[in-house]
């Protein structure tokens, strides 16, 4: 069984009723309607991954079904079922787009042999669509990982080096923050009071413009077995994570986040000394976000650095009371020196624990630690063998850039000689490193400048990058591939979009030829009767200098005319170009427009009526394409006028308008037509390229959306109302240009 859905619409109930049964051994789901219409509706509601439908039935046929199914969705799968064999129900079933056809009588398989067939499509068309999904996930996945990492390892690089008595808890936090571009960042730490045990919050970073929770009353006592908090509290101290929505969270913990503003958290557990000290809380108060076992890691590492970093401040604490206590009982026993030493070996005992301690959070490390003294190296951690394999005996005396990889070994060289010269910031470096085996390793290397035994020594921390290495390679072809193709494909479509819209235009000056010839032929009449009248006075011998001269002068103004027609022509059929605009007349446009096209109209017996504005209105972009604009909206007028005249007989009367009207700021003109109309489910899509309800030989779909191009491109708006066999009315709204004198 395919897990597909179908709807089948067959006007038949028996047929319908054997299909459905049939298909319900071979489909998931089945959904079934009686004729078009319905079945338009239920595609709308249920939206199924297949249509069967006849071709014949009642209110609306299969076809006309199709045909609306797919303005909404073009990739609709329909497959026909019809008893007829006509050619040319087939052929507009193929322009559609249907993807196959039945033959009635059906047989269950010949039924199967197509579900089978659409099913392949549908789930493979399913699975590219999930695939795609799930690459654009994994890497925003991989991106933010990384971040996080790079995030913990420098919070674990400042919490290692920041020095004695300072707090960098606060610039961890930020780090943290600003790495997993979440909403809040925080630490709860836990105390006991009167025999129960609490949670305070202690240090907080939020981003900008979310609220701070840190002198939130409620949050500086939450007794861990209140109801609002004795879940986490059971799950963090065992050292599990808690996270997810606050919508799937129990009610009386929504009751506590929700106010401030949480809609999705993550909180990891804190240990200091092997006990439960607390945990450290990810708020997300913009959207729903969803954390990855990678991300989960990566901060769960983040805690255990805090930890560490917590037990450090502890022990220096601890420290700093018994030096105190130390030189108190120096002043008060000075005579007692027996007592004296015992104070002394219990300071070095302390100080011998406090180097303990380093050296398990240098141990432990995530990243490879390595100390050079001198130029060569003095020791290095666990985790810098991990990365490359050398044994610390086979580096001991010699130097970092002895295993690194020939071209990096200069600058490796140069940038230890300027930590180990005293300079505090030293940029970072990313370079292979040749390991024990022989391969190469990307490494991120960072150089601190630190004092060994009292003398110049560099600390070197060393982070495995070779499969961020590896992503960007990746990352960087797929790059270079998609630019290169996008280059071309908007060459391409701008190149097609101006053959187009040249097209466009000479289609407009074909259908206007009619009107143009009316317009030439008047003054070259003109001419013609003025050359007769001079040689009727001629011959008469009544023809005088007057004459003569008043004849030509009128001769010369139809010659004017017709190079002005000409040369209006000539303008609008080449090429324009965008970039030109210029202060324009309104009126003047629709004058040239008018005149173009009246001849025409009136030989069809289409009433054409212009309302001008005002003659000083004026805009500002290309008149020609302004011109163009109204011939194509002129054009969808007379055809829709014609159409309706062909349904309505002679008692009909076409009738066009054109009113130019001047407002505040900008100038309206609207067409409007007594045509056909426009449905209302189509009104949305008149612009969209190639969307025409007309005929293949009657349109290419383009004139409206050429249209709204050249509007936009001149700062304009171009909109639509219209009644099904009623009007159409088309608006544009055009900044109207104003000079400083016209202010």
């Amino acid at each position: 069984m395919h897990p597909i859905s179908v709807l089948v619409v067959e006007d038949e109930k028996v047929l319908l009723t054997v299909i459905t049964h049939q298909l319900k051994s071979m489909v998931a789901k089945v959904l079934e309607a009686s004729d078009g219409a319905e079945g338009y509706d239920m595609y709308l509601k249920h939206k199924p991954d297949l249509v069967i439908t006849d071709i014949r039935m009642p209110i609306m046929t299969g076809l006309d079904m199709t045909a609306r199914i797919m303005g909404v969705n073009p990739k609709a799968r329909v497959v026909l079922l019809s008893a007829y064999g006509e050619s040319h129900y087939f052929m507009r079933a193929i322009e559609l787009g249907v993807k196959s056809y039945l033959l009635k009588p059906l047989t269950e398989e010949r039924l199967r042999r197509v579900i089978d067939e659409q099913a392949y499509d549908i789930l493979l068309e399913h699975k590219m669509q999930r695939e795609e999904q799930m690459r654009r996930e994994a890497e925003l996945t991989l991106q933010r990982n990384e971040q996080i990492l790079h995030a913990v390892s420098e919070v674990a690089e400042l919490l290692l080096l920041s020095a004695y008595g300072t707090n960098p808890l606060p610039q961890a936090l930020r780090i943290l923050g600003k790495a997993t571009n979440v909403s809040r960042v925080y630490i709860f730490e836990n105390f006991v009071s009167e025999g129960n045990s609490y949670s305070r919050q202690t240090y907080e970073w939020t981003a900008e413009s979310i609220s701070s929770e840190l002198n939130n009353p409620e949050l500086q006592a939450i007794p861990h077995l209140d109801s609002s908090f004795e879940r986490w509290a059971g799950l963090l101290s065992r050292g599990e994570p808690v996270f997810g929505f606050i919508r799937d969270m129990p009610a009386n913990e929504q009751e506590v986040l929700a106010p401030q503003g949480i809609i999705s958290v993550m909180a990891v557990p804190i240990f200091v000394h092997g006990s439960w000290y607390g945990f450290m809380g990810f708020d997300e108060c913009l959207y729903e976000r969803r954390w990855s076992n990678s991300e989960l890691t990566s901060l769960l590492t983040a805690s255990n650095i805090i930890g560490a970093a917590i037990e450090r401040q502890n022990a220096e604490k601890e420290l700093i009371q018994l030096n105190k206590t130390l030189e108190e009982r120096v002043k008060q026993r000075t005579q007692k020196l027996q007592i004296e030493v015992n104070e002394r070996k219990l300071a070095e005992q302390l100080l011998r624990q406090s180097e303990e301690k380093y050296r398990l959070i240098f141990e432990n490390a995530n990243d490879g630690i390595v100390l050079s003294s001198g130029g060569v190296i003095a020791f290095i951690n666990p985790r810098f063998f991990e990365l490359t394999g050398y044994l610390p005996n086979s580096l001991l005396e010699r130097s970092l850039t002895d295993i690194m990889a020939p071209e990096y070994q200069d600058l490796v060289s140069e940038r230890m000689h300027k930590a180990e010269a005293g300079e505090r910031y030293v940029e970072h470096v990313d370079a292979e490193m040749i390991t024990s085996t022989g391969h190469r390793r990307w490494v991120e290397i960072k150089f601190n400048s630190v004092q060994w035994d009292d003398e110049p020594a560099v600390l070197i921390f060393i982070a495995d990058i070779n499969q961020r290495k590896s992503y960007e390679s990746e990352l960087r072809d797929l790059n270079v591939n998609l630019e290169l193709r996008v280059h071309e494909e908007l060459r391409q479509r701008e190149q097609q979009q101006q053959k187009i819209m040249h097209k466009s235009r000479l289609e407009a000056l074909g259908e206007l030829a009619t009107g143009i010839a009316h317009e030439i032929n008047q003054p070259v009449g003109g001419l013609s009767m003025s050359l007769d009248n001079i040689l009727d006075e001629l011959h008469s011998g009544n023809l005088t200098d007057t004459y003569l001269e008043r004849k030509i002068n009128m001769m010369f103004e139809d010659i004017e005319r017709v190079r002005q027609i000409i040369n209006h022509v000539r303008l609008f059929a080449r090429e324009q170009d965008p970039v030109l605009r210029k202060a324009f007349s309104l009126n003047e446009v629709v004058n040239n427009t008018m005149k173009l096209i009246e001849r025409s109209y009136a030989n069809n017996n289409i009433a054409l009526k212009a309302i001008l504005c005002q003659p000083d209105v004026m805009l500002f972009g290309n008149p020609m394409r302004l011109e163009q604009v109204l011939l194509n909206l002129f054009s969808n007028a007379k055809f829709a006028v014609e159409q309706k005249r062909n349904r309505s007989g002679n008692a009909y009367r076409p009738e066009i308008i054109i009113e130019c009207t001047d407002k505040t700021d900008a100038a309206l003109i609207r067409i409007t037509d007594n045509g056909t109309g426009i449905p209302a489910e189509i009104l949305d899509s008149i612009f969209d390229p190639f969307f025409t309800s007309k005929k293949a030989e009657e349109g290419t779909g383009l004139g409206l959306s050429i249209s709204y191009g050249i509007i936009t491109e001149m700062d304009g708006t171009i909109e639509v109302e219209s009644k099904v066999n009623e009007f159409t009315s088309m608006i544009i709204r055009m900044p109207v240009y104003r000079t400083k004198s016209m202010e």
